[in-house]
């Protein structure tokens, strides 16, 4: 891990917040554990509460041990070989997920193609709470002359190259339905959760 990952994880384990160039957007990041910094993320964004947090993870296994799957386990494995590690979210029953990241027991989990985001999140325990790094109905940071305009507002905002700019689509296996079509197109999710109905 280089210094500079070295620096935000000390700064996520710490109970910062960190403003991180994923591979999709700019995000937020904090430990999920840590309910202070949390709810810091929501005050910074003026995200409305029952809105729930993401949660990115480190890999599959770290994934596997947030969500209680149960019938929907083969279209997750399905849909995990296929996009992940990538720009897709997807909503599964959470297992012990706190009702500060989300209120129905429901958790998005995301595993980014970042490898050294990837790096960071398996250390602060293979799992972060995380949403897009903007004012609550403003587009994400998509630069990182954008990600400076909150440095002021979060602990850290790691240097990194802009990613993509275009925002992770989010699958609701619960639903059963495309919640946001983003970089990954709802035709590709469709049929994936035609064969879960």
């Amino acid at each position: 891990m280089n210094r500079e990952a070295v620096t935000t994880l000390q700064v996520l384990n710490s109970g910062g917040i960190v403003a991180f160039p994923t591979d999709t957007v700019w995000g937020l990041l904090a430990r999920m554990e840590d309910e202070a910094a949390c709810q810091r993320i929501y005050r910074i964004k003026g995200r409305a509460a029952e809105k729930p947090l993401q949660v990115l993870v480190s890999s599959v296994e770290a994934a596997l041990e947030l969500a209680d799957l149960g019938p929907h386990e083969p279209v997750f494995l399905e849909l995990v070989r296929e996009f992940w590690p990538g720009p897709l979210t997807i909503v599964v029953p959470g297992r012990a997920v706190p009702h500060w990241i989300s209120q129905d027991d429901t958790v998005g989990l995301r595993m980014p193609a970042h490898d050294e985001l990837l790096e960071i999140l398996a250390g602060a325990g293979g799992h972060a709470a995380a949403t897009s790094l903007n004012k609550s109905g403003a587009p994400p940071a998509r630069s990182y002359e954008e990600a400076l305009a909150f440095a002021s507002l979060v602990d850290r905002v790691h240097p990194g190259p802009s990613p993509a700019g275009v925002a992770s689509s989010v699958v609701d296996l619960v639903r059963g339905q495309v919640l946001r079509e983003g970089a990954v197109p709802a035709p590709a999710l469709e049929p994936h959760l035609r064969r879960q109905a």
